[in-house]
């Protein structure tokens, strides 16, 4: 599996320059697993085993690209350092071995199909992959009793996700000369007493199965007129909310609004530019006993991730990877190999419980 992995890291696959692996997956797997089907969208492919009739439906759920620019693969003892290798290459390369292993099983009472998707990484929901499967695809999708989605949780489970809201602020000024500032009003000096509000506004912890999400919202991008002698007349930044499952997208949009009330501040403009909803937890009796087989500590997924788009079609889903979450989007990412064979390991015993 370790060479697999390699493979898979020595092919560069940035956002939207998917194609090369997406192929070179795609010709493993009808190399090396009997008996597959595929469904193509894009860049994205659904490969699944032979269905059997009234047998549970399991998704195995990964994407292609990566955020790092590619670097030459190494190794150092226990780990194996690539762009993408935690986020998300290190569970492709368990997910390709498990479904020839899958497909060997004598007496098969799981059905099991491998959900490869293209661009997921920092795009719009309408650019991202899975939304594009879920939209050619859907009614073959909702056969899905469960999806384990790869990302990078540190051996973890990770239920639900946060959504994710952004909103571009304006703060308007007049813009003049700097040596005579008197003429203008600087509009980042404007923008002060806004952005101090808002760094004083508290993550606000939520419960839900049983583990914490936080509200939160935070200052991400800040800029204003460009110029070394000019006083500013406009200050733009971006609002990043992130809030629990449970509210709707509108019913969280409201709450925005009523966070950017409560800062005191009225001499500004804002509109909600990006929002995708939060992930709600849908447990039922196969989501459950799956948690249970794996044994691993259970916690919410303070981010984002499509384990969102699942649920939104009614797909019981959670994120379980072998990835190590801060190594994730680094320069020098890297994976723990004994962790790799770990995730494969105990996917494989999946069989066990059937």
């Amino acid at each position: 599996m370790i060479p697999l992995l390699i493979d898979l890291l020595n092919i560069p696959s940035p956002t939207f320059q998917e194609e090369k692996i997406t192929n070179f997956i795609q010709d493993w797997i009808f190399c090396h697993v009997e008996g597959i089907s595929v469904k193509i969208v894009g860049n994205s492919r659904i490969f699944s085993l032979p269905m059997i009739n009234n047998l549970p439906h399991i998704g195995l759920v990964g994407h292609t690209d990566v955020v790092p620019q590619y670097f030459e693969v190494y190794q150092r003892e226990d780990l194996l350092f690539g762009a993408g290798a935690s986020d998300m290459k290190g569970a492709l390369a368990p997910f390709m071995m498990l479904m020839e292993s899958y497909s060997k099983w004598p007496d098969r009472h799981l059905n099991f199909s491998f959900i490869l998707y293209c661009a997921e990484e920092g795009t719009p929901l309408e650019e991202n992959g899975l939304y594009h499967l879920i939209s050619a695809e859907k009614e073959f999708l909702r056969t899905l009793d469960l999806a384990i989605v790869g990302e990078p949780t540190n051996g973890c489970i990770q239920v639900g996700c946060v959504g994710s809201l952004h909103a571009e602020v304006i703060v308007r000024g007049v813009a003049c000369h700097s040596a005579r500032p008197w003429d203008g009003e600087n509009a980042l000096y404007k923008a002060l007493p806004f952005i101090r509000a808002v760094a004083e506004i508290q993550p606000l912890k939520k419960t839900v199965f049983d583990v914490d999400f936080f509200d939160v919202i935070s200052v991400t991008e800040s800029k204003s007129e460009n110029g070394r002698t000019s006083i500013p007349g406009q200050w733009i930044c971006n609002i990043n909310y992130r809030y629990a499952p449970g509210p709707s997208m509108q019913e969280a949009e409201t709450e925005f609004g009523n966070l950017v009330e409560s800062t005191g501040f009225d001499k500004l403009e804002f509109k909600i530019i990006d929002h995708v909803p939060s992930a709600q937890v849908i447990e039922t009796d196969l989501f459950s006993k799956f948690v249970s087989f794996l044994g691993r500590q259970v916690e919410a997924k303070q981010a984002w991730t499509d384990v969102a788009q699942l649920n939104g079609i009614g797909i019981p889903a959670f994120n379980f990877g072998p990835g190590l979450t801060q190594q994730a989007h680094k320069a020098n990412e890297y994976i723990c190999l004994r962790d790799v064979a770990d995730y494969y390991e105990i996917l494989h015993k999946l069989k066990k419980i059937y």
